[in-house]
């Protein structure tokens, strides 16, 4: 409503590639972070409906070296290497993202991968 109001904007949500598939491990992670992604559409195409210069951006990090990654068995070093990225590097894409008005990112962009990998593997059960 602030930006319907304002006539213009930008809104970037950051929500995660765990929306994308439900674990045991995190059920409740990947289920709020897939509503955060389908909520973000939905306010995408209200903005496309006004027709007003609003944009809508959602970023969906992988792993990132935070707090939030520390287990107590350290992940493999080329597991590290591959999917874990700096939170400075996450943060520049994250920017570059936000100054293209991008309508979605992966961060690292490499999740892209990792995303379609996933969308076409079959689900359990």
């Amino acid at each position: 409503r602030y930006f319907l109001r304002r006539g213009r904007g930008h809104l970037v949500g950051i929500s995660s590639i765990a929306a994308l598939r439900g674990n045991a491990a995190g059920a409740a992670y990947a289920a709020s972070k897939a509503f955060q992604s389908v909520y973000l559409d939905g306010l995408r195409d209200l903005a496309r409906q006004s027709a007003l210069p609003i944009a809508v951006t959602e970023v969906q990090p992988g792993a990132v070296e935070t707090a939030m990654l520390k287990t107590e068995r350290p992940l493999p070093t080329v597991v590290r290497w591959l999917f874990v990225s700096s939170p400075a590097v996450a943060a520049q894409q994250i920017m570059r993202a936000i100054r293209k008005r991008a309508k979605h990112a992966y961060v690292t962009r490499r999740y892209g991968l990792v995303a379609l990998v996933l969308r076409l593997l079959p689900r359990v059960g």
